[in-house]
């Protein structure tokens, strides 16, 4: 059994921030966006996660014209929850206008999406499931550190699924790796003090950077076992985390940048959120019967694909 996307739907901040608005952190336009290939990115002032992810919620559901009381399954990913507890699927059932649905959070950042998308394609039986993407990663940045801050933006994006059927195509793979590479920040106790920074989003980059081209590569050799090579397949929604990433896979593995759908110009890295709001932008030009990837690595280090038919 597969699952089938019936609808999509995405959202972001109102507030658009350039390039060119971090200059006084001795930054360009033009540094960001070689290096990146990002261009501006949107950041939360008076949306929430929840609020991001019921807007992108809602406008799944009214595309698929359904009863909401028909969804009887919401996952969440997201890194950046308003509070800790309820969750953000909790929140979010009533401005939905669903009344009783399994409803729960799912923290793996960057792959986080990729991971409930697995998660609800399993847990899936009668009805739908809407699954969506949302974070505020602008809240764990700090501004005066240039080689975090210019990276990442607010948004959400949604999928509407069902369970199909027919012998639809869906392979998926959900991993996290060991490593010895990550720096953390915990909660503080009530006796600690500890300054605001401490708790700020923190990356290395180059390990993840060569995170990411294992990532890809492991995927595609998991997709090899199943007769799936890179010729099947129409169209990779990547994790839209940094454009030199993409290229090097394209060059690695020997891809056409037309293979790609990349949007993080626009948008920059929003963690659980990029690969659902790329998929929304992508959703209406897809023909049915295309094969696409979706393919999601970040912290953790975790990583995890779906390859689905449309």
């Amino acid at each position: 059994m597969g699952i089938r996307i019936i609808s999509t739907g995405s959202s972001h901040p109102k507030l658009r921030v350039t390039n060119n608005d971090f200059t006084r952190i001795e930054t360009s336009d033009e540094w960001i966006y070689t290096r990146t290939g990002i261009k501006q990115r949107y950041f939360a002032k008076d949306e929430t996660t929840s609020s991001l992810a019921i807007e992108a919620g809602l406008k799944a559901i009214n595309k698929a014209n359904i009863n909401p009381n028909d969804i009887n399954l919401v996952i969440v990913a997201t890194m950046t929850p308003d509070s800790f507890t309820p969750a953000v699927a909790s929140k979010i059932l009533a401005p939905l206008g669903i009344k009783q649905a399994m409803a729960f959070d799912m923290n793996v950042a960057c792959a986080g999406f990729v991971y409930a998308l697995n998660t609800a394609s399993s847990l899936i039986n009668d009805g739908y499931a809407l699954v969506i993407g949302s974070e505020c990663v602008s809240k764990l940045l700090d501004m005066d550190d240039r080689t975090t801050c210019v990276l990442f933006g607010d948004g959400a994006g949604a999928v509407l699924i069902e369970k199909s059927n027919n012998k639809s195509l869906f392979y998926a793979s959900s991993k996290t790796d060991e490593n010895h590479i990550l720096e953390s920040h915990g909660l503080s106790s009530i006796i600690e003090e500890k300054e605001l920074k401490d708790f700020k989003l923190k990356m290395n980059g180059t390990e993840v950077f060569k995170f990411a081209l294992d990532a890809f590569n492991a995927c595609f050799i998991e997709l090899n076992k199943c007769n799936i090579n890179i010729d099947d397949i129409d169209l990779i929604i990547p994790h839209q985390a940094n454009k030199r990433i993409i290229q090097s896979v394209m060059r690695r593995f020997s891809i056409d940048e037309d293979k790609f759908y990349l949007n993080l110009e626009s948008y920059g890295n929003t963690s659980s959120a990029s690969i659902a709001i790329a998929l929304d932008e992508a959703f209406p030009n897809l023909k049915k019967g295309m094969k696409i990837l979706l393919i999601g690595f970040g912290s953790g280090l975790s990583w995890g694909y779906c390859l689905l038919e449309v």
